[in-house]
């Protein structure tokens, strides 16, 4: 860094917290399939996967602009799977607002703190480091998110890509964060396990980018600097 840190900007999903979509998606599959014993789980479950794709390609970065309602890609993902495995009569706006529901009760419960997230973010206050977030999806959601597993209260300022139109690894976003917090970039640190958007994006704005690879990957784009670690603790050796 070209000067200590003081301040560390952190993404939410897959960094902070376990990015739970899958499961989610696993569980609701599930509990649809023992509601309605006409549906076929394993058929349910692999359109739900071939239209997620889709469904993401079509709408995912208007969902994290803030331009579409929160459950809007869920919402679009359980219509086109339940009008793949079932007749279209039968896809009815009671079934899929039970499939939607089920989805999003589950994502509540499987959005959850890595083990080790809590203790970094305490002794980063500890020694008077600013904590900011900057993350990719709608304001309340992301929001939600922090509420839900506790860790709203540790962040001096939290800028979701749906509050600005500005999605990760646009700079715009990152540039927007340190002015905000009142910190320059090059006494601040972005950690994230996205290589594109954290890494790479942070970087362009001038912090110092700090790769989350929790699989051990190997680094996509080698020439872009930064900091690597399998968990956040590899953050408390940046500044101390």
């Amino acid at each position: 860094m070209a000067e200590p840190a003081r301040a560390v900007f952190f993404d939410l999903d897959g960094t902070l917290v376990r990015d739970g979509a899958a499961d989610a998606a696993a569980q609701a599959i599930r509990a649809l399939a023992d509601r309605h014993p006409r549906i076929d789980a394993d058929r349910l479950r692999s359109a739900n996967g071939e239209v997620w794709e889709s469904c993401w390609r079509e709408q995912g970065e208007r969902w994290a602009r803030g331009e579409l309602p929160d459950d809007a890609v869920a919402r679009g993902v359980w219509r086109l799977t339940l009008e793949r495995v079932e007749a279209p009569a039968a896809v009815t706006r009671g079934l899929l607002e039970e499939a939607v529901s089920l989805h999003l009760a589950a994502e509540r419960r499987t959005f959850t703190l890595f083990d080790e997230t809590r203790g970094v973010l305490d002794e980063l206050r500890r020694r008077g480091i600013r904590l900011g977030l900057i993350t990719n999806g709608p304001s309340e959601s992301q929001r939600e998110k922090l509420r839900r597993v506790g860790i709203d209260g540790l962040f001096d300022l939290v800028i979701a890509s749906g509050d600005v139109g500005v999605l990760k690894p646009d700079a715009a976003i990152f540039a927007l964060a340190v002015r905000e917090l009142g910190v320059p970039a090059s006494a601040s640190l972005h950690v994230g396990d996205n290589f594109d958007a954290d890494v790479v994006g942070a970087h362009r704005a001038g912090l110092t980018a700090v790769w989350i690879a929790r699989d051990g990957a190997r680094p996509p784009q080698a020439e872009v600097p930064h900091h690597t670690g399998d968990s956040l603790e590899v953050v408390l050796g940046l500044v101390a």
